[in-house]
């Protein structure tokens, strides 16, 4: 008897953690979305939504987009997975996720609205690409940033990663380049080029820590920084600044 009790709980248990581990698909609830500048008809153009959650029982899901090529319209639809069955905590969390195109987008203005929200989106906009290649620039290949503030309350950017192995010559910073949007969206583009000879003197394992002054002026809020990559996969990250 006291076996099949035990039986009976454990299964109960199992029950209620099955319940906890299928989620449905809800609505994500979208505050902003980020458009980064500098895109043309040659880029892999993405946009970034963030919000908030308001519990524990909330991850975030899917995010899909659909271009409308004649009206120039974007729709994005951001969604989240509710755990409807565990038990959630009250809780604050912000999200961000990176929306990529499934396409190349044609040069032009588009706007973009989020489905099933009422979120005010600035227009993306598309330039006519000037050269075949995939970017305008050579960038560093990072895979980590971080902002910090100096002793006279200027913001530094810091970017870390290592530099591609080349045959011949190495690869050197030439220049970062900050953007702040109006839509509080800063991008960064580490700009790099490759040298000979003696200025490759310390290129022993490549490994980089670089920092540069932001080129605009930021002030409190939230922000989202779009940092450029070699490899075409730019980094996001949510910004908050005091």
């Amino acid at each position: 008897m006291l076996r099949q009790v035990m039986i009976s709980v454990a299964v109960a248990g199992m029950s209620g953690l099955a319940l906890a581990e299928n989620p449905v698909l809800v609505q994500a609830p979208v505050e902003k979305v980020f458009v980064p500048a500098g895109f043309d008809d040659n880029d892999k153009v993405e946009v970034i939504v963030h919000g908030h959650f308001n519990s524990s029982c909330y991850k975030m899901g899917p995010v899909s987009a659909t271009v409308n090529e004649t009206s120039k319209k974007v729709t994005l639809n951001a969604q989240a997975f509710y755990y409807a069955g565990a038990t959630c905590i009250q809780m604050v969390t912000p999200f961000i996720k990176s929306v990529e195109l499934d396409r190349h987008l044609t040069s032009g203005s588009y706007t973009i609205e989020v489905a099933n929200r009422s979120v005010e989106v600035s227009q993306l906009r598309v330039a006519k690409a000037t050269r075949p290649d995939a970017d305008d620039y050579l960038y560093a290949a990072v895979n980590s940033v971080s902002v910090e503030s100096g002793v006279d309350g200027s913001r530094e950017i810091v970017l870390k990663g290592q530099h591609p192995y080349l045959l011949d010559g190495c690869v050197k910073f030439e220049d970062v380049k900050t953007y702040v949007g109006a839509d509080k969206t800063v991008v960064v583009q580490p700009v790099t080029k490759i040298v000979y000879g003696d200025e490759c003197r310390g290129a022993v394992n490549n490994r980089f820590e670089y920092r540069a002054r932001f080129g605009g002026d930021l002030t409190q809020g939230e922000y989202l920084l779009h940092v450029r990559a070699l490899d075409g996969n730019a980094i996001n990250q949510f910004l908050k600044l005091d």
